[in-house]
């Protein structure tokens, strides 16, 4: 398992911001600490951060990255590790291909992260429009259906 694996296997979100200085309330809401706001927009998952304010979104890792301007991937490993009492041995400097392989499992998971937020944006945009066609009654029975107003009727219920 890689060092990087291990500190976030080690320790939990809520545990990080937390120890940052971060109040969480009872929802998971807090403050985000990258832009200046007065009412809670980020959340605090599990494992990981997401600011709705901002679109900031990180694992303790990254969190501990962003926060404290950090360059070098292991500088913010050994800050996560010495804050929090990990005890997790780092002899050994990751390699080029530890880190790199690393980036691109965080990568990867932020490009999943976009597709699905993209896919439920044009479903949520397809049932406004499912909605909009159900207004579209006609005035009387001898009126011509408009295809689109047959279509919600029928189709409504499973795109809900």
């Amino acid at each position: 398992m890689m060092i990087f694996e291990k500190v976030k296997s080690a320790i939990d979100m809520k545990t990080v911001a937390e120890g940052y200085g971060l109040h969480i309330d009872r929802g998971g809401m807090t403050l985000c600490p990258f832009h200046n706001e007065k009412t809670p927009s980020a959340k605090i998952y599990g494992d990981n951060f997401h600011c709705f304010g901002c679109g900031e979104h990180h694992d303790v890792i990254g969190f501990t990255q962003k926060l404290f301007q950090l360059n070098k991937p292991i500088d913010f490993v050994k800050k996560l590790n010495t804050d929090s009492g990990l005890n997790i041995d780092i002899e050994k400097t990751p390699t080029k291909t530890d880190i790199s392989e690393y980036q691109k499992r965080v990568n990867e998971q932020k490009t999943y992260r976009e597709y699905e937020k993209n896919a439920w944006q044009i479903l949520c945009d397809y049932l406004w429009l499912m909605r909009e066609w159900k207004k579209r009654i006609p005035a009387s029975p001898d009126d011509d259906l408009d295809g689109r107003f047959v279509y919600a009727l029928h189709h409504f219920d499973y795109a809900e």
